[in-house]
């Protein structure tokens, strides 16, 4: 269970909070809003890479701000750039020192994961894992980073603006990676510009406008992508506001 609790971050001329949630096993949670929201500010501080002011977020009641590696090796994050690799490295090498990383802190974590990176590279239509990253395009650089985040099958995947750079055909074949996580259990918080694609595969959605949570709910219960616009349109205005 992903548990955020009061969570608070203050910055000189932005405040985010208090924000509360949680997310179960196979539950699929997309964060939306206008640019300047809070998304990303909430992603980074639940998971320990900021420094909250109050509050805080654990995973299977573990704080995440302890950064303890046993309990991080199970979680995989996507930042929103795609810059966040190493570039002097090639797909194949980049992947092979995650994995590394994972397995130094839980021994076994990786066992299976060479297999799952060559399965997720092919879905994703990598061009060539042995090429060095520094000359590879935006989308390539995405592609890698998914890899190197979902080949250890995390408990809990995080991702900001996950589909930034990629192609039509490899934001579906990622669409469909991402229903299999959840069919297997996956936990999934992401942030996200696209409606429809929250419409399509999120579970809840939760909508953050000037730092506060406006609304928490389950997209089932919305019925359709024009009901979800609806609400979010409304929750953005002020017309709902989730107290936290």
């Amino acid at each position: 269970m992903l548990t955020v609790s009061k969570l608070v971050v203050r910055h000189p001329g932005f405040h985010l909070g208090p924000v509360s949630f949680s997310a179960a096993p196979g539950e699929f949670v997309c964060v939306v809003g206008p640019n300047g929201s809070g998304k990303s500010t909430l992603i980074t501080a639940l998971l320990g890479l900021l420094a909250p002011a109050e509050g805080s977020g654990s995973w299977q009641g573990s704080d995440l701000s302890a950064r303890d590696p046993a309990v991080v090796a199970r979680i995989s994050f996507v930042s929103d750039s795609a810059d966040d690799v190493f570039a002097q490295f090639s797909a194949d090498e980049f992947w092979q020192y995650c994995r590394g990383v994972r397995d130094r802190a839980v021994p076994g974590i990786a066992r299976s994961a060479r297999d799952r990176a060559a399965r997720l590279a092919r879905a994703l239509d990598y061009p060539d894992p042995a090429k060095p990253l520094t000359s590879c395009s935006l989308g390539t650089r995405r592609k890698a980073q998914l890899v190197a985040a979902l080949q250890c099958s995390p408990e809990l995947l995080v991702l900001d603006e996950p589909f930034i750079g990629l192609d039509f055909m490899a934001a579906r074949a990622f669409e469909e990676v991402l229903r299999e996580c959840v069919a297997e259990g996956t936990t999934v918080l992401s942030s996200s510009h696209d409606l429809d694609l929250a419409a399509r595969i999120a579970t809840r959605l939760l909508v953050l406008t000037d730092g506060e949570l406006r609304l928490d709910e389950r997209v089932a219960e919305v019925g359709g992508v024009d009901a979800l616009e609806s609400h979010v349109l409304d929750a953005i205005r002020g017309a709902r506001r989730v107290t936290t």
